[in-house]
């Protein structure tokens, strides 16, 4: 098995997991479960069909310390971390993932820690959030991201039943026409 198809279906499998712990009962769990491979989480993303939020932080950064004890520890959090595929990344330890998406901490030359970035499966913006956040304010934000998400993707939806769904009238092709 050659190491493009050995990790298509490694990532499949991480996908059909993630969706099959993901459903079934609405119960809040105790913790926001982070992923720290964005390839992954795309991957899942794009299976689940849900938008990635993804925590940009380090173990020194005391607001990222402060997110993870009152705001991602909350309940109402927790319970709308459901609704996305949540990410993880220590700008220490995956500095290029953080570079990449111009969410490095200023030490660093980049925007500062903590900082959320919501995206897309394709890889587009939803928004992208710089600074501590209360539980509410967080709780508003993601609400916020996710109707931006679902109007999106009914637009998609729509492109996507027009271009494909696209038939043209019998008049248009070459055998309709005379010679």
């Amino acid at each position: 098995m050659s190491k493009s198809k050995f990790q298509l279906v490694t990532t499949s499998l991480l996908a059909l997991i993630y969706i099959m712990t993901s459903c079934g009962t609405r119960q809040a769990p105790a913790k926001i479960e982070w992923l720290t491979s964005i390839d992954s989480a795309l991957h899942i993303a794009a299976a689940a069909d849900k938008p990635l939020m993804i925590d940009f932080m380090a173990t020194w950064c005391p607001p990222c310390r402060a997110m993870e004890e009152s705001t991602f520890s909350q309940k109402a959090v927790i319970e709308r971390a459901r609704d996305f595929i949540p990410v993880r990344i220590d700008v220490d330890k995956q500095p290029d993932v953080a570079n990449k998406y111009h969410s490095n901490a200023r030490k660093y030359g980049g925007i500062g820690i903590p900082n959320l970035l919501f995206l897309t499966a394709q890889e587009d913006t939803l928004l992208h959030i710089i600074g501590f956040y209360p539980p509410d304010s967080l709780v508003q934000v993601m609400d916020s991201v996710q109707n931006i998400y679902r109007s999106q993707s009914r637009q998609y939806s729509v492109f996507n039943r027009l271009v494909k769904g696209a038939v043209f009238p019998l008049y248009l092709k070459k055998s309709n026409f005379p010679e």
